[in-house]
């Protein structure tokens, strides 16, 4: 029976083949006849499709179409040797009715010409594929044209889980095939778990890079954050603001206390790092959140939490914020300071009231949150903080006085300011004066006589200006101070070790005491000049609170013949800026272990509000061993005539390479002023460079502007942690920097007990 069928349907294609109008009614009923057997003879009507011309062919292929199933179509593709591009032209005629996932695993199994011809069916499909049935192994796809047509395709796919299959093709050798498969990520329109790309983003740079950020911003919800966790201290500052500003967006509680239960397992230095940038790009969601833990029972999330209530400013808040004003976690207190200062409540001041009576430590900072909001409430604080010991302290509070003076209160503000006098330091006493002064000239009151004697009581005694002295016998004086000299009997002068600015520094024996000493001697022409005698003798003033190895101590002040010295400690050592001429830059752990002496040293002066403020390679002194000790603080002071890094006659107080950007302002110097010159010496010392060059108003700018390229680009062998260390003390704004000395040295201790080999 069968061959009777085959006989019958030979003799039938014969006929058909042979007829010569196939619109006619023979030809009509032939084409019929040869439809009605097709689908038992598919084989030979293809195998003819190939052999014949047109019309034949044309009408063959229709049959095709309309009566093969496509399963025995896609079968005859591989097992035929009928021409795949037939085959492929009549599947297309059924295009509307073919699976997506049978299109593409058929296409797999294609030579590449036939594969990318039969793939194109794909486009523009209607039908859903099921992705479960798909056989896709994309190590086994050569062509970048096949895999573009897929993927382009792929980003049509109306399903969470294509995303998966997308991102097989993020490790393709080929580029174009990469970025193509980003792109396809980047146009679906579903919404897909992103933590699923972001182990790519490591091999990604330039344009890739700038659009997986973009995909993972779009995608990102509450669920993605705790996955964020090990990115959010890599290298790239880019990425790492991206993911801050994502979790500041999108998280939830339950979300936000799992990513910070993973920090917890962390080391400081990332933790402190993930805080301070969620802190840069707060959100009134993040607050929101970080409320809802700041009570948790685990400290560090408790801790973390409170840190970042911020922006919450309604009168319902301000009672939560004073809480956290007197938290014991001083990081959470100083935000919360800070958020006071900004919320243009009067019931700020009663919690700035109660902050300071606590944690007296904070005076400074309330006290400038006072000068900030603006109101005369706030003057009984400053006024209670007029009676601290601590200079820093005293002229804060003397500058939220003037800030805060009006005419309603003048007279009794005034009258209370030369009620205090007797209780400040030496140098404020002069500032309160001169600020009684300016009130009583501003506001028209009666002129008020001040008995500066009975208003100073500190027992100091004032160098003599020496105004009528005539200037070249006092340079001949210190012209005859050679070695073999004796200055004032005691001292043998044996050689000069030193010159600056301000005077010469020599190496003397003091035959009293039978003891190697250093008397620095203030340059004669300089002493006729009261502003700068006055330094000098706040260097000894503020310099002798210091007691500390890695300080130079600072003996006494001493006065003969119109010479001016101090006597302090003699080190035999080299300047840094010597050493660092020789060798270029410090290897990582030599160079830590010196950041790690001055930052002690510093620490011990900021107990005693001793700013340094002119920071320096220069005044870092290093002996043989390897001991360090920081001389030279002879602008140290805390009077209001140092307060501007720029002079009234315009010179700069502290060298500019080093000058923290708010002293290029002209504002304060506080602790973290000495913390960012720190941290330009540590990029010295790590890279052989400053970060900041040019002429000195420029590197001034510079040091605004903030742009210095990271340590560990500049020199590709620091470590990152060393380049987060030196970041973080270099921050322009003062209130995201390293906090403290203390801090500092204890992030070097941490990075040298982590890496014991570096």
């Amino acid at each position: 029976m069968a061959k009777l069928d085959k006989f019958l349907f030979n003799r039938v294609l014969k006929q058909f083949l042979e007829c010569k109008d196939l619109d006619g009614n023979k030809g009509l009923g032939l084409t019929e006849k040869i439809r009605n057997l097709t689908k038992d003879n598919l084989d030979k009507v293809l195998e003819t499709i190939n052999r014949v011309n047109e019309p034949h062919k044309e009408v063959l292929k229709d049959i095709c179409g309309e009566i093969a199933e496509a399963s025995a179509l896609f079968r005859c593709l591989r097992d035929t040797d009928v021409s795949a591009t037939e085959i492929i032209d009549i599947l297309g005629s059924q295009k509307h009715s073919l699976k997506p996932e049978d299109i593409i695993n058929h296409s797999l199994n294609l030579d590449t010409e036939f594969a990318i011809q039969l793939l194109k069916l794909v486009e523009n499909t209607k039908l859903p594929i099921d992705l479960s049935k798909l056989s896709l192994q994309t190590d086994k796809i050569d062509n970048p044209e096949f895999k573009t047509i897929l993927l382009r395709y792929f980003s049509t796919v109306k399903q969470p889980k294509i995303a998966i299959i997308l991102t097989r093709f993020l490790t393709d050798s080929n580029k174009v095939v990469v970025l193509e498969a980003l792109q396809a990520l980047d146009r679906l329109s579903v919404i897909f778990d992103a933590s699923i790309i972001l182990p790519f983003m490591e091999f990604m740079s330039g344009a890739e890079q700038k659009l997986i950020f973009s995909i993972i911003d779009k995608q990102a919800d509450a669920n993605l954050v705790p996955h964020l966790s090990p990115y959010l201290t890599g290298k790239s500052s880019d990425r790492n603001d991206l993911f801050a500003r994502i979790i500041a967006r999108v998280t939830d509680k339950e979300n936000f206390e799992k990513l910070l239960t993973l920090l917890k397992i962390g080391d400081q230095l990332t933790q402190q790092h993930t805080i301070a940038s969620l802190q840069k790009f707060s959100t009134d969601n993040l607050s929101e959140v970080a409320r809802e833990l700041s009570d948790h029972k685990q400290k560090f999330i408790r801790n973390s939490a409170q840190q970042l209530v911020i922006n919450l400013l309604s009168n319902k808040d301000i009672e939560k914020i004073g809480e956290f004003a007197l938290s014991d976690n001083w990081q959470a207190r100083d935000r919360a300071v800070q958020t006071l200062a900004k919320s243009s409540n009067r019931a700020s001041i009663s919690i700035l009231k109660n902050v300071v009576d606590m944690w007296p430590d904070t005076s400074v900072l309330v006290l400038r949150a006072i000068k900030q909001l603006g109101f005369s409430k706030g003057l009984e604080i400053a006024f209670d903080c007029l009676k601290s010991q601590e200079a820093n302290v005293q002229r804060t509070a003397l500058e939220t006085i003037d800030s805060l003076t009006t005419k309603k209160h003048a007279n009794s503000i005034r009258d209370t300011i030369l009620w205090n006098i007797p209780g400040l330091t030496q140098e404020l006493k002069g500032y309160a004066r001169q600020l009684i002064e300016q009130i009583t000239r501003d506001y028209d009151l009666s002129v008020q006589e001040i008995d500066n004697k009975s208003t100073d009581n500190s027992g100091f005694v004032d160098i003599p200006e020496m105004q009528n002295v005539n200037r070249q016998a006092k340079k001949s004086a210190l012209d005859n101070l050679k070695p073999g000299s004796v200055w004032m009997n005691r001292y043998h002068i044996k050689k000069e070790i030193g010159r600056g600015a301000m005077g010469r520094v020599m190496l003397v024996e003091d035959k009293m005491v039978d003891e190697s000493l250093a008397l620095k001697f203030m340059l004669p022409e300089l002493t006729i000049d009261k502003e700068t005698t006055e330094r000098f003798k706040r260097e000894v003033k503020y310099a002798r609170k210091v007691g500390h190895r890695n300080v130079i101590r600072v003996h006494d002040l001493l006065l003969q013949d119109s010479i001016c010295a101090i006597s302090m400690e003699y080190f035999k050592s080299r300047g840094l800026k010597e050493i660092l001429d020789e060798r270029i830059f410090f290897d990582t752990r030599d160079g830590l272990q010196i950041l790690y002496q001055i930052a002690r040293g510093m620490a011990a002066a900021h107990e005693e509000a001793v700013i340094h403020r002119d920071l320096k390679p220069s005044n870092i002194l290093i002996d043989d061993s390897g001991h360090v000790k920081i001389a030279d603080f002879g602008i140290a002071s805390a009077s209001f005539s140092a307060d501007s890094a720029l002079t009234q006659t315009g010179s700069i107080i502290g060298s500019p390479g080093y000058l923290a950007p708010e002293r290029a302002l002209g504002k304060d110097a506080d602790e973290r002023s000495d913390i960012y010159s720190l941290g330009i010496i540590a990029y010295y010392m790590f890279t052989g460079q400053l970060p900041y060059r040019g002429k000195p108003l420029e590197v001034l700018a510079k040091h605004r502007d903030g742009k210095a390229a990271p340590i560990n680009e500049v020199r590709k062998s620091v470590p990152f942690e060393i380049a987060l260390l030196v970041s973080k003390m270099t921050a322009v704004d003062p209130a995201v920097r390293t906090s403290s000395m203390v801090a500092v040295h204890n992030e070097i201790e941490g990075i040298l007990d982590a890496n014991p080999e570096t």
